[in-house]
């Protein structure tokens, strides 16, 4: 995926771009601002669209008293959210080494259904802040690829170049709704360059633009080709 060139500097100059604070000097401070981007913002796009990497266990990672838990190695400040998929290496299971000795497929999708029905699927299940707890509980699971969701680093530089602008409007929109319960003291105040009436029209707007947002944000969610998905048959 294309770097988005996204960096808390940039954010930055986009938000008192938008706010006009070279004309007028606003309520928050750029390190409140930034404070709101990075636990508001930050969080509310990470749960639509995580920050994905691979990470791995092994007999080291075994947490002791436990049959089939294991400490995910974490990251340098990243915060984990959950587990994506899990991909277990050298298990041995009933089942699990069979090998289909046929190309045709009405014999292959025999197999595939009698596996289906011999072989345990492996399920997990993430307990927070960082543990992973693998089914079936065997005691033979070498080791595991795991595919972590996280919070995207405050870098920034995670978020890919096709959801830049859809992470600097919800930027925009949460900064907006910080200024609200502030900017509704007054409804003018004076400058340098003379009285100035507030943006409320903008600040206003906010809560409908951030709910419109969220809601392509979930249709673009359930779209996604990486999406977990049930099916029933």
């Amino acid at each position: 995926m294309p770097h988005s060139g996204l960096t808390p500097t940039t954010v930055l100059r986009y938000l008192n771009r938008m706010l006009g604070t070279l004309l007028q000097e606003i309520e928050l401070s750029e390190e409140e601002i930034m404070r709101v981007v990075f636990q508001e913002s930050l969080q509310t796009y990470s749960k639509y669209f995580p920050y994905k990497y691979f990470s791995y266990i092994a007999e080291s990672n075994f947490v002791p008293g436990t049959v089939n838990t294991y400490k995910l190695p974490k990251a340098d400040r990243i915060e984990l959210i959950g587990i994506h998929k899990v991909f277990v290496r050298n298990m041995s299971q009933f089942g699990s080494t069979l090998i289909p000795i046929s190309y045709n497929p009405f014999e292959s999708q025999i197999f595939n259904d009698f596996v289906s029905m011999t072989v345990t699927p492996i399920t997990f299940r993430f307990n927070p802040p960082d543990e992973l707890v693998i089914y079936p509980k065997i005691l033979n699971y070498q080791t595991a690829s795991v595919e972590v969701k996280a919070v995207h680093p405050k870098h920034l530089k995670t978020i890919p170049l096709n959801m830049r602008d859809e992470f600097l409007k919800l930027c925009l929109y949460d900064v907006l709704l910080s200024l609200y319960p502030l900017r509704h003291r007054f409804e003018n105040f004076n400058t340098p360059y003379g009285s100035v009436q507030p943006f409320m029209e903008m600040i206003d707007s906010a809560k409908e633009d951030k709910a419109a947002l969220m809601e392509r944000w979930q249709s673009l969610f359930l779209k996604d080709s990486l999406a977990k998905r049930i099916f029933i048959a």
